[in-house]
């Protein structure tokens, strides 16, 4: 403060009076003063102030040591002069101000923080804004003391207990500090100020017990000014104090500790304001506000990474860094979230989810180059590798996992001693079975079989521990679960009975299959005990129901099954992102989600045992237990169903997506699984006709969980070129299955000799126009055939006239039939109880609010939109005027969410076309075969001709990534199938088909290619051994065309005796046949013995496969190729194990409930 009777040179030595205890220049202090007090002796409070905050200063410095007493005893000196100094100046000066906050530093310095807090100003803010309001300018000390008061004093109240008074002090001169941030500060301003934000954002953390003084919204305004202050500052360097760095970086870290719970705990979230306050606040959607704070999040994380990589050392062998290890525990959590079912692709910004996973691998490999052989790191490197579809990179961290933490137990087990460090126990559990789980969930026979190791490994590693814990109680014998949490035991022994049953659909040693099934039994049967607190997990019951229903266990299976099912099974335990590791957030109906595969299971187990009409039930709960339709479809097809005027008033209205929209590619399929047995159940019951009729809304279906694939590849074509999402920048390895597409093509000859071969063998059928449909005729009692037009597309989706003489179908498709037409089918027993489990008795019929909806639930009808196809767009055929198509899921109303669905993996762009394709496929060869057997031969060739074409387009696709053999022949990582897989199955139906219009010389011919192309096709191999088991037994001639011995006169029964003689002669000649140079037998009867023998052997190498051991119609086709050879004790060994096959057998394979195998 100036006064107006101060010299000129007075006003200079209190300039230089100021400017040295902003420096910190105390040693200069006793000379200024002097020479302050010779030229303005009237300010005495402010020499008399800056020679006690000398003497301060010098004691705050020292050591402790013998004389502190007496140094404490000098300072303790200046408190009565202070405070006659302070009564004699006034309160109304900065000088007194100044004298004020020195006596409050004093009694901090002395340890006496209630005087301190009693001596300080009430309200330092209020101070420092009543000296701006009065057009006091400030000098730089009392700048410097508007700052060290109010830390002190927040500092002595944190001292007495008092951490909400210290909260609200710090935070008290936040807005004059934010009113003028100053270009430049002094070294004293620099350093309270940064101890008072640093301290305040400390508090300010969310996440710890402190946290509750301070609401989110004022701890994000307080970080964002220390934000702000820390960049202003940067360059001109912080306090130079020894801790100083750490606190920094301990404030930041409560910068992202603050913003990571109000991400996980969805806290009210406000975006930091432009600089600009002519201009209104912007309204922010929910999507612009999580880019923002997204981006917050990732800038903190970003400056607090930077600082913690740079002042951390890489410990010693024996040490671990525990803040990096918390630091990597934070992250991964954040990232849980992330790239959970909360949030999406569009609200993370550019890169979405895969670009989130790969700044943290980023984070995880720079972590690990300040850590010595952290087990934590490489399991969360193993976790977001996989995550990203990276498991050849995911499982070399598991290995390098495993073997540090083998190491460690071996040292630990040797030297008696805990090691810091290493996983636990439960952990490490934990971690194999999350790496059994992907490994058959998304492997194929190699990574089953590495399934089984890890299994094995489990199994040692759990001996090894009751060892260790009897060898530490003196011998007393203790068993696993009181040294490793019952929980991690009981996945633990879930993960070893999965990899036992997966094993056993692989191996080609028959022995070991029931041997592997029996044990997967008892370890899925051990998961479940009650003294592992986990009776009632739904993954292990659904794969113990699964191995009880593959060897025939039904009534076990069903009853597992319904355990599952029941309310009982909703309180299990919720899983993260990455399996089993850790927990995560809940998803939208992510139990009921869980639950569809079971209740398909549960149908099929039914239908093994002709209770079809339950079956239809169980089929129907698995779409009920969501409630409304609306819940699970969305209500984006309501559009179709109002005017032009009404659409274009709600073209800006965002559509309400349906739990389908959050399903994973798996859980979609399985809902196509359902429909398609139903399909079945409706053959079954009403006909092959009616089922045929309900194909249209199968590919519905199919279009609203997958869109349509030729459009699909447009776009893929398009974005191409496109930038890829960042890449981690550690290693460029891990991203090359994210390349793009490569310049290797298919040469144009070689695509149109395989357009040929795929029309050769329709040849003497008149071919369709290329835009028309498949036309379905149905052929009268009189013999006459008319065309129903049968349309089923993908494209161009049309449906026959609700009244049609001919079907005699109501308009919805799979509506709920009466339950006592379907009795009268299955014929239960009257006093059997019931099978399928009732829904909960919450579950009630949702109330529709449109006229629409409520007539969809009223008819069992769901609407659907138009459905594109992969043909040129048709007009409608007659008496197809009825769209969209509709859908029979009446439901009630929702239940609440309980489980949480793990994300499948982020697949390859050409892994997750393979995976839709391949599954479009299949409809298109279930279609066929439907209507092969109502006997629409015509449209049944055309289905299969549409399954080949998108065949022979899939090759192209993968040719252009890679165009090796070994390629087209894998099927690699994910669901989905190999292209000479796909080709084999489109083979083998239309061979079949050729069977079924006795083309048996052309069916042999793609069975044979079915077979070139995948050697072990179960049906390509039982359509091709009936037909040479069909020549060997000369129902058919052996070349076609040939047709002499199917046109000769019946024989007079004169001569009957004799030709029966003769072939039974020969039957008994060519069964009893060996090679020899001495047989005299003709090339026809050689190449008919050939035929047989090779039927032979193709189907004991069937039965002896996973995909042939429970195949009946192989066994049955090999009970024929006994018969033939004259083995009758082996016919009728096989032919009975066909009636035990057949016993049990459903009406769909076990493998159609999941893509998953045993993996829920």
């Amino acid at each position: 403060m100036v006064h107006a009777s101060e010299s000129e040179k007075a006003q200079r030595y209190i300039q230089q009076l100021d400017d040295a205890r902003c420096a910190s220049r105390w040693q200069d202090i006793p000379e200024l003063c002097r020479k302050v007090e010779k030229h303005a002796p009237h300010r005495k409070c402010l020499t008399h102030t800056a020679r006690s905050e000398a003497q301060i200063a010098a004691y705050s410095t020292q050591r402790p040591s013998t004389a502190a007493s007496t140094a404490s005893h000098g300072l303790s000196q200046i408190i009565p002069s202070l405070l006659t100094t302070i009564e004699g100046e006034g309160d109304s000066s900065q000088d007194a101000f100044q004298a004020n906050v020195c006596l409050g530093w004093l009694h901090y310095v002395l340890d006496e923080p209630g005087l301190a807090v009693a001596r300080l100003p009430r309200d330092i803010g209020s101070v420092a804004t009543r000296f701006s309001q009065e057009g006091v300018s400030l000098s730089g000390w009392s700048r410097v003391c508007v700052v060290k008061g109010a830390y002190l004093k927040g500092s002595a109240q944190e001292k007495t207990g008092a951490m909400a008074d210290a909260v609200t002090t710090y935070s008290s001169v936040i807005p004059w500090l934010t009113s003028a941030l100053p270009a430049a500060e002094s070294v004293q301003s620099k350093v309270w100020t940064e101890n008072l934000l640093v301290r305040l954002c400390q508090l300010s953390d969310q996440s710890t017990g402190t946290g509750r003084h301070v609401s989110s919204v004022d701890a994000l305004r307080s970080y964002r000014y220390w934000a702000k202050y820390s960049d202003a500052t940067a360059k001109s360097g912080g306090s130079d104090a020894s801790s100083a760095a750490r606190h920094r970086r301990l404030a930041w870290k409560a910068y992202y500790d603050t913003l990571s719970h109000i991400l996980r705990h969805s806290l009210p979230y406000e975006p930091e304001q432009s600089s600009s306050t002519s201009e209104k606040p912007p309204l922010h959607t929910q999507a612009s506000l999580r880019l923002r704070q997204r981006a917050e999040l990732k800038r903190v994380e970003t400056v607090y990474e930077a600082l913690l990589i740079k002042e951390t050392q890489f410990p010693k062998a024996s040490q671990t860094n525990h803040e990096i290890e918390a630091w990597v525990d934070s992250v991964m959590d954040n990232w849980r979230l992330l790239c959970g079912p909360t949030w999406s692709d569009t609200d993370l910004g550019e890169g979405g989810k895969e670009g989130v996973a790969r700044s943290v691998l980023d984070i995880l490999y720079r972590a690990a180059t300040k850590t010595f052989h952290s087990t934590q790191i490489l399991r969360n490197l193993f976790t977001v590798h996989a995550s990203l579809a990276e498991f050849d990179l995911a499982f070399k961290a598991y290995e390098s996992y495993v073997e540090i933490v083998t190491r460690g137990k071996d040292r630990m087990e040797k030297s008696g001693e805990s090691l810091e460090g290493i996983d636990s126990d439960s952990t490490v559990l934990r971690t194999s079975a999350e790496a059994i789980r992907i490994l058959c969930r998304f492997g194929s026979r190699q990574e089953a079989e590495k399934a089984l190791g890890i299994g094995h490994n489990i199994e040692r590693w759990l001996e090894q521990f009751e060892h260790i814990r009897s060898a530490s109680d003196a011998g007393s014998i203790v068993s696993a679960e009181t040294v490793v949490e019952p929980t991690a035991l009981a996945t633990a022994y879930c993960a070893m009975g999965i990899s036992e049953a997966h094993w056993a659909r692989y191996t080609y040693e028959v022995e070991q299959r029931s041997v592997l099934q029996a044990k997967a039994i008892q370890h899925l049967r051990r998961a479940l005990a009650p003294n592992l607190n986990y009776p009632n997990n739904i993954e292990a019951l659904y794969a113990l129901a699964l191995v009880l229903a593959e060897t025939r266990d039904i009534p076990g299976a069903i009853k597992a099954v319904k355990r599952a099912l029941s309310p009982v099974s909703a309180n299990s335990a919720t899983i993260s992102t990455d399996g089993v590791l850790s927990p995560g957030p809940t998803s939208e109906f992510g139990r009921e989600r869980k639950l569809i595969p079971l209740w398909h299971l549960l149908a099929l187990l039914l239908t093994s045992r002709s209770d079809f009409a339950a079956a239809e039930k169980a089929c129907e709960a698995a779409f009920e237990q969501f409630g409304d339709p609306v819940t699970l479809f969305g209500d984006e097809e309501s559009n179709a169903y109002r005017s032009e005027h009404l659409n274009e008033n709600a073209a800006s209205d965002v559509p309400v997506r349906g739990v389908v929209d959050c399903m994973e590619g798996f859980e979609k399929s399985g809902i196509l699984q359902i429909k398609m047995t139903q399909l079945m159940l409706m053959e079954t019951v009403e006909g092959s006709v009616a089922a045929v009729d309900g194909c249209d809304e199968l590919l519905a279906l199919y279009h609203r969980l997958f869109g349509d694939p030729a459009q699909q590849k447009k776009i893929q074509d398009l974005s191409s070129t496109a930038n890829l999402p960042p890449k981690s920048a550690v290693g460029t390895i891990r991203g090359s299955i994210f390349r793009g597409r490569g310049s290797v093509k298919t040469p144009q000859k070689e695509s149109s000799a395989r357009n040929s071969s795929v029309l050769s063998s329709q040849a003497s059928t008149a071919a369709a126009p290329s835009g028309a449909a498949p036309a379905i005729q149905v052929t009268e009692e009189d013999g006459t055939t008319h065309t129903n037009g049968h349309r089923h597309h993908l494209f161009h989706h049309n449906k026959h006239e609700d009244n049609h003489t001919s079907i005699g179908r109501s308009p919805s498709k799979l509506q709920k039939r009466s339950s006592a037409s379907l009795r009268r089918q299955s014929l239960p027993e009257a006093d059997q109880t019931p099978e399928v489990p009732p829904l909960p008795e919450n579950v009630a019929n949702g109330a529709l609010t449109s006229n629409v909806q409520r007539k969809s639930t009223e008819t069992g009808e769901q609407p659907l939109g138009r459905i594109p196809h992969n043909m040129d767009h048709i007009s409608p055929p007659l008496d197809h005027d009825t769209q969209p198509p509709k859908q029979d899921v009446r439901l009630p109303s929702p239940l609440p969410p309980a489980d949480y669905v793990p994300p499948d993996p982020r697949f390859s762009k050409i892994q997750e076309r393979r995976q839709k394709v391949s599954l479009l496929i299949d409809i298109w060869l279930f279609i066929s075969a439907l209507y092969s057997r109502a006997q629409m031969l015509q449209d049944a060739r055309e289905a299969v001709a549409e399954a080949m074409k998108l065949v022979e387009t899939f090759e192209k696709e993968v040719s252009q990534e890679s165009s090796t053999a070994r390629t087209l022949a894998e099927k690699g990582w994910g669901g989905g199938k190999s292209v000479e897989k796909l080709w084999a199955d489109a083979f083998a139906a239309r061979g079949e088909l050729l069977v079924a219009q006795e083309r048996q010389h052309q069916a042999r011919n793609d069975f044979e290619r079915a077979l070139l192309h995948f050697p072990d096709h179960p049906a390509g191999i039982v359509g091709l051994a009936s037909i040479l088991l069909d020549i060997y037994s000369e129902v058919i001639p052996l070349e076609p065309g040939h047709r002499t011995e199917f046109s000769t006169p019946s024989p007079s029964p004169a001569s009957i005796t004799e030709q029966n003689g003769n072939e039974s002669t020969k039957t008994r000649h060519l069964a009893s046949h060996t090679p020899s140079v001495e047989n005299q037998l003709s090339p026809p009867l050689l190449n008919r013995l050939a035929a047989r023998d090779r039927a032979f052997g193709l189907l004991s190498t069937l039965t002896k496969l996973g995909s042939g051991w429970d195949y009946s119609e192989a066994w049955y086709a090999l009970a024929r190729a006994y018969e033939e050879s004259g083995q009758i004790d082996k016919t009728k060994e096989v032919l009975w194990w066909c009636v035990e096959l057949e016993d049990t057998h459903p009406i769909r394979a076990w493998k159609n409930v999941g893509l998953g195998g045993f993996v829920l």
